[in-house]
């Protein structure tokens, strides 16, 4: 599977990165979730023992464009259509906001 970087908030130091794959399908790099209580509400939500999760910083949601994401298709015989839950979303976008004033008040400085 062929991949390519779309952004990383990491300085040639490994993780995290955001990948696009030429299936259409996004790969995230980044610590793996060990907590138990975190594990626990995953699974709880459905993550298979097959399956693991990733923890990245927020600095790395700038390179994510909902929009386009929702655009991706993701859905094939074996995985539905990737939805966007609409309260997390809203919280998403709040949050890149953020960064974004954040970044610009940092670069006017």
């Amino acid at each position: 599977m062929r991949m390519g970087l779309i952004g990383t908030s990491s300085n040639d130091t490994g993780c995290p990165n955001l990948w696009a794959t030429e299936r259409g399908t996004l790969v995230v790099q980044g610590t793996t979730v060990t907590d138990p209580e975190a594990l626990a509400a995953l699974r709880e939500r459905g993550l298979p023992a097959h399956e693991s999760a990733v923890e990245v910083p927020r600095e790395l949601l700038p390179f994510i464009a909902l929009q386009a994401l929702e655009q991706l298709p993701f859905a094939d015989a074996d995985r539905p259509g990737f939805t966007i839950d609409p309260d997390s979303a809203a919280k998403l976008e709040e949050v890149l906001r953020e960064l974004a004033a954040k970044a610009t008040t940092t670069a006017t400085r």
